[in-house]
């Protein structure tokens, strides 16, 4: 039996949307391992298993087509963000008017939100994290078996959507095989942060245990975590689960004989404690490979835990910065304070580890053109390299939406898929929705289009591959202003 993992080419008129996070549209492409960890389990159980990025391997509509009409798969799963939603379905479309035979699962965010949406006479969902679930699911499509049995999905049956019992949460990470990465063509994804290829990602956690009211958590993070609060809505979060540090090890040195030289973390919140952290550190120096993570500013205090992933191969690390307001902290539940922020990037900067700041813009009617100015003139001072700008939006599932809502400050009824590095749902009466995208659009320019950047950056070039890469970000950037 042949089962296909399809990223397919963007069908709606937008650009590609990018599914690690799934709140945006990417600027560059990265390895989506949520995809490859239920392809590896079906694939370690003998299943013929392919994984199609068309966006990566530059398939567009034609050619998709083309490819549906020779492709033999029995099952297509789509790994479905918010962002993603309309093309993943009318992909569907397109492979059932082809092949009425074909079997589909719908797996992430987007499914796991609205099950009801995806659920057909051949689509299954599967709610929540999925390699517990899928050999299970697949089998029993194979043989036309019971799905009333298998927990942590819905479908049809007779005319309605039945969501079936929960599945719990994975409890021992360690146990989930490693990512098979041959299933995607590793040369083709890149990090301009990280200017070394062959580059790929990882994930060490899941989870975060903080309440920030407008977060959006990496796409699995955030389907387990809805389905999680599905069960159980006093609980607002599952617990977090830990791979040990003998496994990221194994898994880092795994990579490093695959000829991997550069990773990205995407873990919500990588760093957890030191100890953890020192013994991962300790147990991949040796390798010289590059890597980056992402972590809250008040948990790189350690200053021996700075330089062990300095020394390690740390290169940057994502900072959820927010704003430069202390009230706006608080309001928005943040559980940091400003100071923090600032000992954070002296300690990265001191050990050569270069911070990337997250600036959210409108996140709380405290939020003024004031307050958004001053922000990014602590930002611009702090001289960083890399700045990801956004508007705060409202997402399904969130604090902030149902907030938003209450409050009337959504320019729609409801959510709907939007890219919030240049657009806004939010609209105040004091900073509106036209204030806060113009306000985005120049703080874009300002910070990434100066001479002075322009030069640093150029000076920071690692190779040929490097600075295309760069310049594809650059145009990118140009082009969705």
């Amino acid at each position: 039996m042949k089962v296909t993992f399809l990223i397919p080419p963007s069908l709606d008129g937008k650009p590609a949307a990018e599914r690690i996070f799934g709140c945006n549209y990417g600027i560059y492409t990265q390895q989506n391992i949520f995809i490859l960890y239920p392809a590896t389990v079906l694939k370690e159980k003998g299943y013929d298993v392919c994984v199609k990025d068309c966006p990566i391997e530059k398939v567009n509509k034609e050619k998709f087509i083309r490819y549906i009409k020779k492709d033999d798969s029995d099952v297509y799963v789509f790994y479905t963000v918010f962002l993603s939603k309309s093309t993943d379905l009318a992909a569907r479309n397109m492979i059932s008017k082809i092949d009425s035979n074909s079997k589909f699962i719908f797996t992430g965010t987007e499914p796991t939100c609205n099950p009801a949406d995806f659920v057909t006479d051949s689509s299954v969902v599967i709610r929540g994290e999925p390699e517990d679930t899928i050999e299970e699911l697949v089998r029993v499509i194979h043989s036309e078996g019971d799905l009333s049995a298998v927990k942590g999905i819905s479908y049809m049956k007779d005319g309605g959507v039945v969501d079936n019992e929960k599945r719990q949460i994975i409890d021992n990470l360690d146990l989930l095989p490693f990512p098979d990465r041959s299933l995607l063509k590793a040369a083709n994804y890149h990090n301009p942060k990280l200017g070394l290829t062959p580059f790929t990602t990882m994930i060490s956690s899941r989870g975060c245990s903080y309440n920030c009211y407008y977060c959006v958590p990496n796409s699995l993070d955030f389907a387990r975590e809805i389905e999680f609060k599905r069960h159980d809505p006093k609980v607002r979060k599952p617990p977090v689960r830990m791979r040990s540090a003998r496994n990221i090890v194994k898994e880092f040195r795994i990579l490093h004989r695959q000829g991997f030289i550069s990773i990205s973390f995407l873990d919500d919140q990588f760093v957890w404690n030191s100890r953890r952290i020192v013994e991962i550190c300790e147990g991949i120096k040796d390798l010289r490979l590059e890597w980056s993570c992402l972590a809250r500013a008040d948990h790189l205090e350690d200053e021996s835990m700075i330089k062990a992933m300095a020394e390690a191969g740390c290169k940057y690390i994502d900072i959820g910065v927010e704003s430069f307001n202390q009230e706006i902290l608080d309001y928005i539940k943040k559980g940091q304070k400003v100071e923090s922020v600032y000992k954070a990037v002296e300690l990265l900067k001191k050990y050569g580890i270069e911070p990337e700041l997250n600036i959210l813009i409108g996140s709380c009617p405290l939020e003024t053109k004031d307050t958004v100015n001053h922000t990014i003139e602590e930002s611009m001072k702090l001289d960083v390299d890399y700045i990801l700008f956004s508007i705060c939006t409202p997402f399904p599932h969130t604090t902030f939406n149902e907030i938003a809502k209450k409050n009337k400050w959504m320019v729609t009824e409801d959510y709907v898929p939007i890219d919030p590095v240049r657009q806004s749902l939010i609209s105040y009466p004091h900073l509106t929705k036209d204030d806060m995208e113009e306000i985005i659009r120049k703080a874009y320019l300002r910070f990434y289009f100066r001479p002075s950047y322009i030069l640093k950056r150029l000076r920071k070039l690692r190779g040929l591959k490097d600075f295309l890469n760069k310049i594809k970000t650059a145009a990118f950037l140009l082009r969705r202003r």
